[in-house]
């Protein structure tokens, strides 16, 4: 910390006198510089300071106290939330409203006695503002024993929840279905991902973070290879190595409910660092309250990621209200949503913890480490084999059910093949169609390559119309086609005959039976107009 010279520094006679009256000493009015070195030497003696010290009130002493347990720093907008805000005064307004004689809160207290300076100083990021203790002041302190506790996060006090969400691997999966999609160009519907329950923009980020695609979202064929031939372990653990160390992903901006605009920047960085912190002090297998993980952060280290303790300059917006999310009260609202995040999203979704709540749809109320994964926290990588080893099944020759814990490289090849019509938590449903059998055969793609996959995955897991399927869609490809046409039919077959006399050449009619006729869309508008010139009067409401 500064000395006591170089606090004082900043200081005019006028702010000089009132320490030195605090104090109870006498010091030179000569100039402002003598009145500084003078103030200075009688400060830097400990009989001095524990004449002041003993004459403070009770709640001065306990900030003192409490700043000193800090290690005599803390940054100056928790310390004037504490403590209270220091009114900024010139001499003029000091001689008339005397602060040092009648403070408004603990901090002018403080501040008029010479005990805390203020400064800015530097670390990872920005210059911060703090309160801090003299160098000289703070060695006459003894810092108080303060038991260090493991935590004071509380256990849940219901330690068997009937409503729990176990953590899973299936984001593997889903991550291989995205890839896929990534792969044909095909977007997929938000049905999918929050059937998911995952935002797209963290699993597209996470891809990215993980260099598993480039930022044309397109696969990279070396890591993607790597992917396939790695075991699944190994592959969560590098996908949470990736996630903890990248910026890519911004939780903050993903945080439900919430907009944030404007150019401000924030660091997505720190806040994991601080919850994992917190949970490697945890014990796996115990249920333990969110709430109380929540209210520890708000209480020891509410400024985790707003390193100036600026709560007015990030635009923050409730999509519900349209209000702006500004200074400390918003603080459950962002800081509070963003650890809650954390906790019940990635950490979920990687396999870090399990989560329970008091009803089957309402807020999570507790978390549980899993012992299996949890040693990930602290770059060991999970302990359990996770095997793919869950078989595809066909239906309907077209229909392509995949579980999770299938193969991901013949997961990866049928969603490329087929269409992702339908997905859930469990599994995924693929529909083989024209388009998409088109679609993959332009990129060298054929279905007789996923029937030979499969074949060596799940032998005689191939139904026949299937193996049919692919030997006529290799020979002739489209064999048939739906199409939509409007039935035309006469009461009788002398008009129908009229009418394609009447056509002839202008129209192209096709003849079902001798009283109807197939018409295309595009022909509806001239089959009208040459029913009214025939005088044939039709009922465009009838239907068959």
């Amino acid at each position: 910390m500064p000395p006591i010279k170089s606090t004082l520094e900043k200081y005019d006679l006028d702010f000089l006198l009132r320490i030195a009256r605090a104090w109870e000493v006498e010091i030179s009015q000569r100039d402002v510089k003598s009145a500084r070195i003078d103030l200075a030497s009688r400060m830097a003696h400990k009989e001095h300071f524990q004449n002041l010290l003993g004459g403070l009130d009770e709640p001065v002493k306990v900030a003192w106290q409490t700043l000193v347990g800090r290690g005599g720093r803390q940054t100056w907008s928790e310390f004037s939330r504490l403590n209270g805000e220091i009114r900024a005064f010139g001499a003029a307004a000091r001689e008339r409203e005397n602060p040092d004689l009648n403070p408004i809160s603990i901090s002018e207290s403080l501040w008029y006695s010479g005990l805390i300076g203020r400064a800015f100083f530097g670390g990872k990021g920005e210059p911060v503002e703090h309160a801090f203790i003299p160098d000289e002041l703070m060695a006459f302190c003894e810092k108080p024993i303060v038991p260090q506790e493991k935590s004071s996060v509380r256990p849940a006090v219901n330690q068997s929840p009937r409503h729990i969400m176990r953590a899973d691997t299936a984001l593997l999966d889903q991550l291989t279905d995205l890839l896929a999609a990534n792969r044909m160009q095909r977007e997929l519907p938000e049905t999918i991902f929050r059937a998911w329950g995952k935002p797209q923009r963290f699993m597209q980020s996470l891809l990215l973070a993980a260099n598993l695609i480039n930022a044309d979202r397109q696969p990279n064929v070396d890591t993607l290879k790597e992917f396939f031939s790695t075991d699944r372990d190994r592959i969560l653990h590098q996908l949470f190595q990736a996630w903890l160390s990248t910026r890519e992903i911004n939780d903050l901006r993903m945080l439900p409910g919430l907009i944030c605009e404007g150019n401000w920047q924030n660091d997505p960085l720190v806040p994991r660092k601080l919850i994992i912190e917190i949970l490697n002090q945890l014990e796996p297998g115990t249920w333990w309250s969110i709430s109380s993980l929540l209210s520890l952060i708000k209480e020891v280290n509410p400024d985790f990621q707003r390193p100036a303790g600026d709560y007015d300059s990030w635009f923050i917006r409730d999509t519900e209200t349209g209000t702006f999310l500004s200074g400390f009260a918003s603080w459950e609202r962002v800081e509070g949503a963003l650890l809650y995040y954390l906790l019940t999203g990635p950490l979920h979704w990687l396999s870090v913890v399990n989560l329970a709540r008091g009803s089957s749809d309402g807020r999570f109320t507790a978390f549980q480490l899993v012992p299996q994964t949890c040693g990930m926290l602290h770059s060991e990588p999970p302990v359990v084999n996770i095997k793919e080893n869950k078989h595809l099944k066909i239906k309907d020759v077209r229909l392509f059910v995949i579980p999770v814990g299938a193969p991901r490289m013949l997961r990866y090849q049928v969603v490329r093949l087929g269409e992702l019509v339908l997905a859930s938590p469990g599994e995924t449903r693929c529909l083989l169609t024209v388009a998409s059998l088109e679609k993959a055969a332009e990129q060298g793609l054929q279905l007789q390559q996923l029937l030979q996959l499969i074949e060596k995955e799940q032998p005689g897991g191939i139904p026949d119309g299937l193996k049919r399927l692919a030997e006529r869609w290799t020979r002739n490809g489209v064999e048939a086609g739906f199409e939509r046409v409007t039935l035309l039919r006469f009461k009788d077959q002398s008009a129908c005959t009229e009418f394609l006399k009447a056509a002839g050449a202008r129209l192209k009619l096709e003849v079902l039976n001798p009283q109807t006729l197939l018409i295309a869309t595009s022909q509806q508008e001239g089959v009208r107009r040459l029913l009214a010139e025939s005088g044939i009067l039709a009922d465009d409401e009838a239907d068959v």
